[in-house]
């Protein structure tokens, strides 16, 4: 009886000891992207294998940054088909150019855009690099095409970071590397939008505008729920009321891979960006509300590619939404508890 006693009195004590110890465990998960963006790792090595090496910032400058990783096979095809659009609309691109970042100034002899390529190969164990080596010795419209290798993978996030704080164009449009977004259709949109936005929260002309516009997949929900499983759905709704929730509810789809910043909301966003991984844009969102960036949502053409890196089964669908949503909580409460510290630029 005794000893049936002593175990119901220690019992309490024992639960309380497994309540802490989760306790911990949780909190360290939660917190285990701000101890990684802690430990550096964003080395790498940049090329400009066409174009002028002397380029600095340059007004009539559109960078194209595309994070690549193990993209051997779906990049040619999708360099193919945006080169191709670039050259081919080069002159109406410019006029929505200029209209998008307020350019008054009129061009003399003609003068159109020029384009920076920009791929970041993110630790790529397959031919990647030169894949990008080959466009850049065909390339002869002048434009510009840098390789900037990351030295070791650091995920999306890190890779476009890179990118970004490397690219030296006016506008800077992050697009992924498998040519989902159907370009003739998104950049175009972007563009108007860009100029739209720009003309209704632009309140001191003197400053160069922070602005950015997302790519959105948010008017294909129907159609992609009906063609998804019932898990692939039930996550992508769980995912949109948590980043709502946890984020913004300005932006229905964050994760859309066509993207379209100023140079100013370049700089003072990825500057202050610290996720890595998957869920970095839904820190970008968080990071343009805090710095009162103005923010937009276009819906654009988009079409699923195989070769995902998210493809798997169901329990890896369900372990990297899980990480999602843990880089959102860790967003959060950094932000909140001012772990990360937000600097204006």
């Amino acid at each position: 009886m005794m000893a049936l006693a002593e175990t119901v009195a220690g019992a309490p004590e024992l639960y309380y000891s497994i309540i802490g110890i989760i306790s911990i465990l949780t909190i360290c998960y939660i917190f285990y992207p701000a101890y990684k963006c802690k430990k550096g790792g964003l080395g790498c090595t940049e090329t400009i294998l066409a174009g002028d090496k002397s380029n600095g910032g340059d007004n009539d400058l559109l960078s194209l940054i595309i994070p690549a990783y193990n993209e051997e096979e779906r990049l040619p095809i999708m360099l193919d088909e945006t080169l191709v659009y670039l050259n081919k609309d080069r002159e109406s691109l410019t006029h929505l150019f200029d209209a998008a970042v307020g350019n008054s100034h009129q061009r003399r002899n003609k003068s159109l855009i020029k384009y920076e390529i920009i791929v970041v190969d993110d630790g790529s164990s397959d031919n990647t690099c030169n894949v990008v080596r080959k466009y850049a010795a065909t390339l002869n419209s002048g434009d510009t095409v840098k390789l900037i290798s990351m030295h070791q993978n650091v995920g999306k996030g890190g890779a476009v970071k890179s990118g970004m704080l490397a690219s030296k164009g006016q506008l800077c449009l992050m697009v992924d590397a498998d040519g989902a977004t159907d370009i003739a259709d998104g950049l175009p949109k972007l563009l108007k939008e860009m100029h739209t936005l720009n003309n209704k929260e632009r309140h001191d002309t003197s400053l160069p505008p922070k602005s950015v516009v997302f790519g959105s997949r948010a008017h294909l929900e129907n159609e992609s729920s009906a063609s998804r499983s019932k898990v692939r759905t039930f996550l992508m709704h769980a995912f949109h009321f948590f980043v709502k929730a946890l984020c913004s509810p300005r932006i229905k789809d964050t994760q859309c891979g066509f993207k379209l910043f100023t140079r100013s909301a370049a700089i003072s966003l990825f500057t202050n960006l610290h996720l890595r991984r998957w869920a970095f844009d839904t820190e970008l969102v968080v990071i343009a509300e805090r710095l009162q960036v103005s923010v937009s949502e276009v819906g654009v053409i988009w079409h699923e590619i195989d070769g995902s890196k998210l493809d798997g089964g169901k329990l890896s669908l369900a372990l990297v939404s899980l990480g999602m949503l843990r880089d959102m909580l860790c967003v959060r409460a950094c932000y909140f508890f001012r772990i990360w510290k937000m600097y204006s630029k």
